[in-house]
C-alpha cells in the first residue's frame, strides 16, 4: 500500500513538474515570436521610410522597391496580429491598422510629415517590444537583467528622439539661422550617441558608426562645408542603422539569456 501511494505521488509531481515546464516553454516560445515579428516590422519600416524618403525628396524611382516592401510589411502584420491574440492586446491590431494606412497615403505626404509617420510607427514597434522584454524579465524574476535593459532602453530612446529632430532640421536649412539650429541639433546628436558607447562598444565602433559619427562631428567643427541635404541625410540613415544595431545587440543579449538566440536578420 505505501508503495502505491509513493509510486501515485510521484506521478502527480511529475505530472506537475511537466505541467509547468510546458506552460513556461509556451510563455518563452510565444514572447520570442511577438520580439521576432516585431523586430522584423521595424527593420521593415526603416527600410520603407528610406525608400519613400528618396523617392519624395529627392525624386528617385523606388517604385518595385516599395511595393515589394509593402507586401512583405502586410505579412509580418498579419502573422504578428495572429500571434498576439494570446496577449488580448488590441494594440496589436492598431498598429496593424496604422501601418495600412500609412502605405496608402505616403505619397500625399510632405518629407518631414513622412518622417514623423515613419518615426511614430517605429516608435508604436518599439514600445511593444518594449512591453514583451520587461513582462518577459518579470515573469522571470531578472530584476538584475531589468535594471540594466531599463538603462540601455532609455538611451536608446533618447537617440531616437534626437535624430528625429536632426533629420527634421535638415530639410530645409537654407538660411543662417537654420544652419545653426541644424549644427546646434547635430552637436546634441554626437552627445547622445556617446551614451552609446558605454552601452555598446562593439556598435559604435563599427566602419559604418565610425564613418557618420566622424561625418557629423566636422560639420559641426566647421571643418567641411557644403554639405547637399542627400549627404546630410545618408549621415542621418547610418546613424539610425548605429542605433538600432545597439538596441538589437542589447535586446539579442537579453533573449538569449532567457530563451533562445535571436535569428539573424535578414531585412536589412
Amino acid at each position: 500500500m505505501f508503495v502505491l501511494i509513493s509510486t501515485l505521488l510521484s506521478i502527480v509531481i511529475l505530472a506537475g513538474i511537466y505541467h509547468l515546464s510546458s506552460k513556461r516553454e509556451q510563455q518563452h516560445a510565444s514572447k520570442y515570436q511577438l520580439l521576432t515579428l516585431l523586430r522584423d516590422v521595424v527593420h521593415l519600416l526603416r527600410r520603407h521610410r528610406a525608400a519613400t524618403h528618396y523617392s519624395i525628396q529627392f525624386n528617385k524611382n523606388k517604385e518595385q522597391e516599395i511595393e515589394d516592401l509593402n507586401q512583405a510589411l502586410t505579412q509580418k502584420l498579419y502573422l504578428l496580429v495572429e500571434s498576439s491574440r494570446s496577449e488580448n492586446k488590441p494594440m496589436y491590431r492598431v498598429l496593424q491598422i496604422n501601418v495600412n494606412k500609412m502605405l496608402e497615403q505616403w505619397q500625399d505626404n510632405s518629407v518631414a510629415r513622412n518622417q514623423m509617420e515613419h518615426g511614430k510607427l517605429i516608435r508604436h514597434c518599439l514600445f511593444l517590444m518594449d512591453e514583451v522584454t520587461i513582462a518577459w524579465l518579470a515573469i522571470e524574476q531578472r530584476d538584475e537583467l531589468h535594471d540594466e535593459y531599463h538603462i540601455s532602453w532609455q538611451a536608446i530612446i533618447d537617440n531616437l528622439e534626437t535624430l528625429t529632430q536632426l533629420r527634421i532640421c535638415i530639410r530645409d536649412f537654407d538660411d543662417v539661422s537654420d544652419q545653426e539650429r541644424l549644427k546646434n541639433t547635430a552637436a546634441i546628436m554626437l552627445r547622445k550617441l556617446n551614451q552609446l558607447a558605454v552601452i555598446a562598444p562593439l556598435s559604435i565602433a563599427s566602419p559604418v558608426a565610425v564613418r557618420s559619427i566622424q561625418a557629423l562631428h566636422d560639420y559641426v567643427e566647421d571643418r567641411v562645408t557644403g554639405l547637399t541635404e542627400e549627404e546630410l541625410y545618408n549621415i542621418t540613415s547610418d546613424l539610425s542603422l548605429t542605433i538600432f544595431n545597439t538596441y538589437d545587440h542589447v535586446l539579442s543579449t537579453i533573449v538569449e539569456d532567457l530563451y533562445l538566440p535571436l535569428p539573424r536578420l535578414t531585412l536589412a
